[in-house]
């Protein structure tokens, strides 16, 4: 049983294919037996029209029947919820951990047990089908249509006196390109989230989106990540450019996580270790010598994130490809990721997305991969 708002949780819509913005409640009976999804009359005619379940039901369905039944009592969600699971001979359901508190507490006053499941909810899901991965490739192609709007404003930008970028005669910042890359994403049908263009030493921290004016000569890391509406599914791309001659270490970084992506892409197949995966990456890098550690000013230094992560109905969903140690299987959609971070130079990484076959990978991700944009 989930009880959620499809919108953010990824097990539910999973469950049903049904988007709504609201929490609504699913059940399946025991041993994979009928499902069932209940919702207000607000969202009922929808439902039956989308909803992968066997039975939709009305919550003033549900209502009507219990005050037939006990016309003295009043009734929240949670009694109809435990009124119906009883009618149907069920008295403990599995939950997701995530299972609303104060719910729970009620259905369980109500004589229902509860088994809380960690996640993943629905082990099946790190497994895409055929259709699936058609929806991940359609969602990076749009991923890398936004993310050639950004490269191309940073193309055509010039580059002051002072080495910072300007673009049709204004500064051009972090904020500019990522509205622009937002804007496209939206146009196609996307939902944008956290889109990163982080320019210079900003860059050294992975996870910072960026602000203010781009410098030339310097690493510009895009990482652009939408979730498509009309189907659920993300894409998740990762470039790094710099507008004019690049610095010869530059060079070199962006040399190096090229070649320990491509050592990653030699590596996957079905029954792997992803920690083997990450190992070889790693070692790749420290192998090129970009080491990895704490650096004097006590930051982190080179690469120390995973090589990758699951990608699907979530941006992050099982498997991860780094030092937990995880079996990879044919059907797996997974990222593919090895950066470094030195505060002195910025940061330099890759992105694709792979999907896992029996005997090696196939790179869903159609998007060129250079450095430098010179005049």
């Amino acid at each position: 049983m989930i009880y959620a708002a499809s919108e953010s949780s990824a097990d539910l819509f999973y469950a049903t294919r049904f988007f709504a913005p609201d929490p609504f409640l699913f059940l399946q009976e025991p041993n994979g037996g009928k499902t069932h999804l209940f919702t207000s009359s607000l969202e009922i005619d929808r439902a039956k029209r989308c909803a992968q379940v066997d039975h939709v039901h009305d919550w003033g369905d549900i209502r009507t029947q219990y005050t037939a039944i006990f016309p003295n009592r009043t009734a929240d969600e949670a009694i109809l919820i435990a009124f119906f699971i009883k009618q149907a001979g069920i008295y403990e359901v599995q939950v997701p951990a995530s299972f609303p508190l104060g719910l729970g507490q009620k259905l369980k006053e109500a004589g229902i047990d509860l088994e809380p499941v960690d996640d993943p909810f629905w082990p099946q899901r790190a497994i895409k089908s055929s259709e699936e991965i058609g929806h991940i490739a359609s969602a990076l192609a749009i991923t890398a249509h936004a993310m050639n709007v950004g490269i191309a404003m940073i193309r055509q930008a010039t580059i002051d006196p002072h080495g910072f970028l300007h673009h049709d005669g204004e500064p051009l910042t972090s904020e500019r390109v990522r509205g622009e890359i937002n804007a496209q994403l939206v146009r196609a049908g996307a939902m944008p989230s956290h889109t990163i263009v982080s320019g210079g030493a900003q860059g050294a921290d992975p996870h910072e989106e960026g602000y203010g004016p781009l410098p030339a000569h310097a690493p510009i890391i895009l990482d652009v990540f939408p979730r498509v509406d009309a189907t659920g599914y993300w894409g998740d791309m990762t470039r790094t450019v710099c507008r004019g001659q690049a610095p010869q270490r530059l060079r070199q970084a962006w040399e190096a996580v090229r070649q320990a992506q491509e050592v990653a892409f030699s590596l996957i197949r079905d029954g792997v270790s992803g920690k083997m995966v990450h190992d070889a990456v790693a070692q790749s890098l420290t192998d090129a010598g970009f080491i990895t550690g704490t650096l004097p000013n006590g930051r982190q230094g080179g690469f120390f994130h995973g090589t990758g992560h699951g990608l699907g109905l979530e941006i992050h969903e099982a498997p991860r490809i780094g030092q937990k140690d995880q079996k990879l299987s044919t059907g797996q959609v997974i990222t593919v990721e090895p950066g470094l971070y030195y505060p002195d130079m910025g940061g330099v990484r890759i992105e694709d997305v792979i999907v896992v076959e029996p005997d090696g990978c196939r790179n869903l991700t159609v998007q060129e991969k250079f450095l430098e944009l010179l005049d």
